[in-house]
């Protein structure tokens, strides 16, 4: 109440002060920030603007407001399934591209380094097949000249410098041997071969007939080198054999057409496995094969994949009536069996892990008899006999599985014996191994 010796303006303005006053006695105090020229800072909910997180989750909480537990729980599953299959999809692309990147930019550092080992392992291979020809002794068999060679034939493919070693085309082991010597195990009461071309009381010469590389995988990893080698007195046999198996018996060699037929016949799974099962068992060839591992190993690996395949050959045997005969040759269900399969595991060692690096020889030879010969043979020349079986069941059936049948251990090694059978055929029987120098 204003004082009443006022004027009336004065009285109105005080009252107006008054009034003002009140007012904001009764307003909400808010602090504004320190030099801030704006309104003050709102307390209230924020806004949820249009595809916000805020707005997402508004709705996604009042979606499962209306939703049932188990629908609210299919719901979290596949969320859980989404996100999963989200990371596998991730995962993967990492690995692709991870690979690509080493594939398409591989270390110029260890190709360097890999390229001066190949060329120190070559260097070596070639100062140790120089002391082999200086320490060999020379065959005293009379050599006669053979007739002009067909073109296309083996002494057409290969040069004078090319004689001794053969590409393999893999650069961890680039070359295998053409001519490699092995033990002798004549029968006792048949006198050692000393008189066989290349031979002598201990030793007998085999030729390279065939090789390829072991890969396992979708990835294609190389595993190790395989060349077939036939003794070179049993050439003609070889070749007397698969002249027989499509032309008549008193034919000598091939002409085109039957060299045909007989590459196809070798590649047929059924047809090319039962000629050469009747090759192994009643031919009475020396063979060998000649295995060096792309990277280090040990004989119990190499073991177990030798038995899987023994084992998966003796299967595919009831399935083809042509390779059962009457005797226990095609029996591979009896104890003999299965002892000569013990035999065979315990030639690699038993329970032992003996190790095979890269570079070094292993040897599986079969004699006339069928008699299974192993070696290893390290880098320095250093050879071990490691034992022998004598079941023929055994390492004919070791055989086929490189040389016949719908799956084989190397298709290339395959097909490179197929090519190297017939350059056989395409000469006269018993005029290649009057070449072999």
């Amino acid at each position: 109440m204003p004082p009443s010796n006022l004027s009336p303006l004065q009285s109105l303005v005080v009252r107006r002060t008054c009034l003002c006053l009140h007012l904001r006695q009764q307003s909400a105090t808010t602090n504004r920030r320190f030099l801030s020229t704006t309104a003050s800072i709102r307390n209230g909910a924020p806004v949820a603007a249009f595809g916000s997180s805020e707005l997402l989750r508004r709705r996604h909480k009042a979606g499962k407001e209306y939703m049932t537990p188990a629908e609210v729980a299919k719901a979290e599953r596949a969320k859980t399934l989404r996100s999963m299959k989200y990371s596998a999809f991730g995962i993967a692309l990492c690995a692709v591209a991870m690979f690509g990147a080493i594939v398409l930019y591989p270390d110029p550092q260890k190709q360097e380094r890999r390229a001066a080992l190949n060329a120190q392992e070559a260097a070596a291979v070639a100062d140790k097949l120089l002391v082999e020809e200086k320490t060999t002794p020379k065959s005293k068999v009379v050599r006669l000249d053979a007739p002009p060679s067909i073109g296309g034939s083996i002494s057409d493919k290969l040069t004078v410098n090319e004689v001794d070693q053969v590409p393999t085309g893999t650069s961890t082991i680039p070359t295998i041997p053409r001519l490699i010597y092995l033990p002798s195990t004549p029968a006792p009461s048949s006198p050692a071969s000393a008189n066989e071309p290349g031979g002598t009381e201990s030793q007998v010469e085999y030729q390279l007939v065939g090789l390829g590389i072991r890969t396992v995988s979708i990835l294609s990893i190389q595993v190790y080198v395989v060349g077939l080698y036939i003794a070179v007195a049993d050439i003609a046999k070889l070749q007397e054999r698969l002249v027989h198996s499509v032309a008549d018996p008193v034919a000598t060699t091939l002409v085109p057409g039957e060299k045909t037929k007989l590459r196809e016949l070798l590649l047929d799974a059924n047809r090319g496995e039962e000629i050469w099962n009747s090759i192994i068992k009643d031919g009475g060839i020396r063979t060998a094969f000649r295995i060096t591992p792309t990277r280090n190993t040990d004989f119990m690996h190499l073991r177990d994949g030798f038995v899987r395949g023994i084992t998966a050959r003796s299967a595919s045997f009831s399935s083809n009536p042509a390779l059962v005969s009457s005797d226990a040759s095609s029996n591979f269900q009896d104890e003999s069996f299965g002892l000569a399969l013990n035999d065979f595991k315990a030639v690699f060692g038993g329970t032992a892990r003996r190790k095979l690096p890269r570079g070094e020889q292993l040897y599986l030879s079969r004699d006339a008899t069928g008699r299974l010969s192993v070696y290893s043979e390290d880098k320095e020349g250093g050879r071990v006999n490691m034992g022998h079986v004598a079941d023929e069941r055994v390492s004919r059936l070791l055989w086929l599985g490189y040389l016949a049948g719908k799956n084989v251990s190397s298709e290339e090694a395959r097909k490179s014996v197929v090519d190297g059978c017939v350059e056989f055929v395409e000469r006269p029987v018993g005029t290649v191994a009057t070449q072999v120098v």
